[in-house]
């Protein structure tokens, strides 16, 4: 029998198949069993099973033995001996035959069957297809007819069955054939579902005798691997494991139960000696002479674990489940060796370990075959592992024994004897093989010491590579320490080491101090025995400041230390290189910020650094340094400018610093975000230990699909558990000493143990930006101790080289620059970090209309001015009082007047130029008005300053050219007007004085008003503002009068009036065509009828047009006339006298004063509607 997935090759472990007997005819029988037997495992069957368990599918083997009527009913509860079916052959074709000879001879079959309760059989006809009987008629009955009549009930119908014989014909048997063939499983399967209920039963029974004190394990454990045997027949090797693993549970509690109860007394058949420790040989195969000392009630303990493990492996090989196989040996060499030591079984010294070691070694081997082939190589390699961790174990402890051990003397006679008598526990190894087995290796190992160390140290390299392939570091380090000690006692030292600092390594990343204060002590032990002074003295350095050791120990270091230094070391030209995290910590680095802000060259620079001494008593330092790292070097000078507050002039900066300035801005976006302070205990990585852990419950159910358990299981293990040596946090080494060329120092320091604080100071010689780099500590003067705490932590600087700076700056900053009006400047001069030497001097020019000039000079003011520097020292500041004055120009406009100011220095490569933005102090609007044909002109003056000013006017003048005369309307001896630029305004006013009738001509006016500044003495200035005038003669004048309609006397709401326009002409024109349009408040007017319409004047009529309108108002009260507006009506096809002949007719606009409206101003009273007459209705 195999399982659903196997093959019949690979039933290695299968001796035992289903027994089916044959009744009748056994000739006939014999001619069907070759293709019955290889028919039966070629297909699969479902095996339905009682109590609900999950239907299996399963493949069937038979053996076929000739029934024997005196061994029926013998071996009822033997399963693999026990016939599980019984077929009766025939091919009887004669009825009558049948009835004479066949019929008694089934009858005393079935009644033998039924006589020892067995209810499986089936009845087969073999029949014989005859062609030439084919066209003759069918009988009545057949003789399976017959038999069924005679022998079948209702439950037994299907156990009669009829097939053609494949033999004489194969083609018409195919049918029937594979029914026999599908019959035979099937009834095979329900007998062995009958015969394992009633085993089962049987067994139950027996199992719960077991405090009887005639009860035997031996006994009830071959019975119930009978139960095993036959699930493995059916391919259902994990039902069979459980079989197994129920006998070891309950081995195992008798056992535990044994050391606080009373012993049964078959447990004392395992106290017996230990004469044999052979080596467990995992195969599929049943190893009978083991088996056979347990039906003998004759095995001894590793006998029985022995054997028991064998069975469950070859469960779990035939189910492809190698590392399962190494899981349970470890578990079972440990329950073993437990057992052992309960039951106080008798045995040589050293043979559970030899037993161990061998079933390991057995075990790793039979896993190596299987996941050469299978796809759970890496399954298993996670398994192998401890394997080979406990096989080294045991071997070193067969070492201990022997005397095989490294540093050892020769071994003594009773050492020789006990390897003797081990190897012959051992036993012979297996016959033909290839390659040394397990039991061979460990009996060369122990036969010599050079082949136990060679074996020994196979396994402990195997062991560390298996455990840093799975991830597992940590057990890796815990052999590579045992493997130090072995190379120690082998007197190679330098491999020790290695596999020391490997551990010590480890311990400190993840925090075990202890053991690594422990590996210290071993390795300045194996440091002093290299005569390795150098790693001595560092070594001596860390245990004197392990604070898990005691203090003695620390201070006799601390002393070996100094002694070291200055014995050993004292001829060394360069200093010995540590670490410095081991003995000192470093807590914060902090800059001291700079009096002026910045960092600048040849100035000095402070660095405070608080560290921690871990030393037992106080050491020299002798000098203490931090490296620079310079962050994106430039080969040109940094140049900034100093902090400057005045420097804003209408909204620009007006200042230049060097050119040098502008190559290097382009890096500006490449600086690193530096910060000035830090505490190394801010910057402790996260430990990933302390994150929360994905936890999901899940449910787990039987093949029932009943519920079994609930659990809680992690998502992703292997993250939240790997070791901190697969991770990233690895403290900085700082095995390589930086360049010191530029570093912070401090010389000949006495640091005390616990807190210091050391002051670091810098001379900053070049200009950029840099960071600080690596930490030394030099005690005295041979040991230096390295960090590179700070190294990626962006702790760092600017330095930069300040250059000469001039700026132009308003004397009154919150003020405006006013044309017109003399400013107070200054042009300041600071050095920065240079020397401004003697005659040096600066070149204003300005720009035209702007001039300027010294303040306490009071020559006349110019375009150009030389300007002499004193001399000055770094970071003075020269200060050079200036006037400067802009000419007013086109002041009507109110933008501002743009000036420009360049300043030639000598320390410049270029000129600046200083943009400077001027605002008129005032501005002049004027306008025509008119009164019937007089003519007056109208003029306002306004300040824009943004700043309160106020201004003092005098003298106003209005004068026009030609013959054009005014008159003077402002009133006389008033004092002087004043002018703020708070919104207030000064207006004048004068009278064009011209014949009314003659038509005047274009002239040009100017407007001249003297000014100046309040509360200021200085002499006024003329303010001027030309301006022309055209087409100011009255050409038509409109007269609008309003009255009320024929009947009635007064004008009133929501009725009609009526509307006289009158327009007069009073000045010559060759405009003789004219529109009206009478533009009314429609909230007030309504106008019945047109609004507009076209008049023509008569170039020799003065006489003026009547246009009469109809219109209403709409509310009562004094309401404004209706607006008229004139304009010129040009027609159709007409010629212009700008233009040529236009194909519509136009409109164009009169100038203001052309046409002079009388009527503007004028009111009418409108009274409100009359009421409506009541009248009473009569009752």
């Amino acid at each position: 029998m195999k399982g659903v997935d196997s093959s019949p090759a690979n039933r290695e472990g299968m001796t035992n198949k289903p027994i089916i007997t044959c009744a009748g005819d056994w000739n006939l029988f014999c001619t069907l069993e070759a293709p019955l037997v290889a028919a039966i495992p070629q297909d699969s069957c479902e095996w339905r099973r009682s109590y609900g368990r999950v239907t299996k599918s399963v493949y069937l083997e038979a053996s076929f033995v000739k029934y024997n009527k005196d061994k029926v009913g013998q071996l009822e509860y033997n399963l693999l001996k026990k016939p599980i079916l019984n077929i009766y052959w025939t091919d009887c074709a004669d009825i009558e035959f049948y009835k004479t000879t066949l019929r008694e001879d089934v009858e005393s079959w079935l009644k033998q069957l039924e006589k020892h309760g067995i209810t499986d059989w089936m009845i087969v006809l073999v029949e014989t297809y005859d062609i030439r009987k084919t066209n003759k008629l069918l009988p009545r009955t057949t003789v399976l007819d017959k038999i069924k009549g005679d022998f079948a009930a209702k439950q037994t119908e299907d156990r009669f069955i009829s097939v053609i014989n494949p033999i004489k014909s194969e083609a018409r048997s195919a049918e029937s054939w594979r029914s026999l063939v599908a019959k035979t499983r099937h009834f095979i399967l329900v007998a062995y579902n009958k015969a394992l209920l009633k085993f089962e039963e049987f067994m139950r029974e027996q199992r719960e005798k077991r405090n009887d004190p005639e009860w035997d394990f031996c006994k009830y454990f071959i019975l119930q691997e009978q139960l095993a045997f036959v699930l493995e027949m059916l391919g259902l090797y994990d039902e069979a494991l459980v079989q197994y693993d129920e006998l070891d549970a309950l081995f195992s509690q008798f056992v535990l139960n044994s050391n606080v109860t009373a012993s049964p007394k078959w447990l004392d058949v395992f106290r017996q000696p230990i004469t044999s420790w052979q080596a467990v040989r995992l195969t599929a195969l049943v190893p009978h002479h083991l088996r056979d000392l347990i039906i003998k009630n004759k095995p001894s303990l590793l006998d029985l674990r022995s054997y028991l493990f064998q069975r469950q492996s070859a469960m779990l090989l035939l189910t492809f489940k190698p590392w399962e196989i190494a899981s349970r040996c470890l578990t079972t060499v440990h329950t073993t060796l437990m057992e052992l030591n309960l039951l106080n079984a008798s045995t040589v010294e050293g043979a559970a370990a030899c037993w161990a070691q061998l079933a390991c070694a057995e075990t790793l081997r039979a896993c190596e075959k299987l996941a050469t082939t299978n796809s759970a190589l890496e399954m298993t390699t996670a398994a192998q592992a401890p394997l080979l961790h406990k096989a080294k174990d045991k071997l070193h402890e067969l070492g201990k024994l022997c005397g095989l051990l490294p540093g050892s003397p020769d071994p003594t006679s009773e050492q020789l004897h006990l390897v003797v008598m081990l190897s012959a526990g051992m036993g012979d190894s297996e016959p033909n093989n290839h390659h040394p087995t397990p039991t061979d290796r460990l009996k060369e190992a122990l036969c010599s010491k050079t082949n136990f160390q060679q074996y020994y140290l196979e396994l402990a390299e195997l062991a560390i590579g298996t455990y840093k392939h799975i991830g597992r570091l940590r057990f890796a380090r815990l052999i590579g320490r045992d493997l130090a000690a072995f190379y120690s006692e082998m007197g190679e030292t330098g491999k020790a080491v290695v596999f020391l600092m490997d551990a010590l390594r480890s311990y400190e990343e993840q925090g075990w101090k202890d053991l690594a204060a422990q590996t210290r002590l071993e390795l300045v032990a194996a440091a002093k025995k290299m005569d390795d002074m150098d790693r001595y003295t560092k070594l001596s350095a860390t245990i004197a400041s392990t604070a898990e050791l005691e203090i003695l120990v620390r201070n006799f270091y601390f002393e070996e230390m100094m002694n070291s230094i200055r014995d050993n070391l004292a001829a060394k030209t360069e200093p010995v290189l540590a670490e410095l995290n081991d003995c000192f910590k470093i807590v914060s680095a902090t800059l001291v910020a700079s009096e002026r802000g910045v960092y600048i060259t040849d100035n000095k620079i402070q660095c405070r650094l608080q560290i921690e001494s871990y030393f037992p008593k106080n050491v020299k330092c002798t000098k203490a340094s931090i490296c620079i790292e310079q962050c994106n070097y430039d080969k040109h000078d940094k140049r900034t400018s100093a902090k400057n507050y005045k420097t804003d002039l209408s909204n620009n900066i007006c200042t230049q610093t060097s050119p040098k300035k502008a190559a290097n801005c382009t890096n500006a976006d490449d600086t690193i975000n530096l910060i000035s302070s830090l505490r190394l205990d801010d910057l402790k990585p996260k430990n990933p230990l302390l994150n929360p852990l994905h936890i999901t419950s899940k449910l787990h159910y039987k093949e029932d699909k009943t519920l079994q358990k609930a659990t809680i299981e992690c998502i992703n293990p292997k993250m939240m558990l790997k070791t901190s040596d697969s991770c990233k946090y690895r403290k900085p080494s700082a095995a390589v000493r930086s360049n010191y060329q530029n570093a912070f120092t401090c010389e000949h320091i006495i640091i005390r143990p616990g807190a210091n604080d050391l002051c670091l100071e810098f001379v900053a010689k070049q200009c950029g930006t840099f960071k600080l780099g690596q930490v030394s500590l030099t005690i005295e003067e041979k040991l230096e101790f390295l960090c590179n705490a700070l190294v990626n932590n962006k702790v760092g600087y600017e330095v930069v080289t300040q250059g000469i700076n001039v700026y132009l700056n308003k004397v009154e900053p919150k003020k405006d620059l006013v044309a017109g009006l003399e400013h107070a400047m200054e042009l300041v001069v600071t050095s920065g970090s240079s020397h401004i030497q003697e005659k040096a001097s600066i070149l204003l020019k300005t720009s035209t209309g702007l001039l300027i000039r010294f303040a306490d000079d009071d020559s006349a003011m110019v375009r150009e001015l030389s300007i002499p520097v004193p001399p000055s020292k770094p970071f003075e500041t020269t200060r050079i009082q200036l006037r400067l004055f802009a000419t007013l120009q086109q002041p009507r406009r109110e933008k501002n007047i743009e000036h420009t100011v360049w300043l030639n220095c000598p320390w410049w490569n270029t000129v600046t130029e200083v943009p400077l933005h001027f605002s008129p102090p005032m501005v002049a609007s004027w306008r025509l008005l008119t009164s019937n044909t007089r003519k007056f002109v109208h003029i306002t003056l306004k300040s824009t300053v943004a700043h309160l000013i106020k201004f003092e006017l005098t003298d106003p003048k209005l004068e026009c050219d030609g013959n054009n005369k005014v008159s003077d309307l402002n009133p006389k001896n008033v004092g002087n007007l004043t002018l703020a630029s708070d919104g207030t305004t000064a207006s004048f006013m004068w009278e064009l004085l011209k014949d009314p009738l003659v038509k005047g001509g274009p002239m040009k006016a100017s407007f001249t008003i003297q000014y100046r500044e309040s509360n200021v003495d200085v002499p006024s200035r003329t303010f001027s503002c030309p301006f022309d005038i055209q087409d100011y003669t009255t050409l038509f004048v409109i007269r609008t009068k309003l009255e009320p309609t024929k009947g009635s006397d007064f004008c009133r709401a929501s009725q009609v009036c009526c509307l006289q326009l009158s327009v007069q002409r009073v000045n010559e024109t060759e405009y003789t065509s004219l529109m009206y349009e009478v533009l009314a408040d429609q909230t007030m007017w309504a106008v019945l009828g047109r609004t507009a319409g076209v008049i023509t004047m008569e170039s020799n009529c003065t006489e003026p047009q009547s246009v009469t309108l109809d219109v209403m108002p709409l509310v009562a009260g004094y309401l404004p006339l209706p607006t008229v507006r004139l304009s010129k009506y040009i027609a159709a096809n007409s010629k212009d006298l700008k233009k040529e002949n236009l194909g519509h007719p136009r409109l164009e606009p009169f100038s203001p004063g052309q046409v002079y409206h009388a009527g503007k101003a004028k009111q009418v009273h409108v009274l409100p509607p009359a009421p409506k007459d009541h009248i009473d209705p009569t009752v």
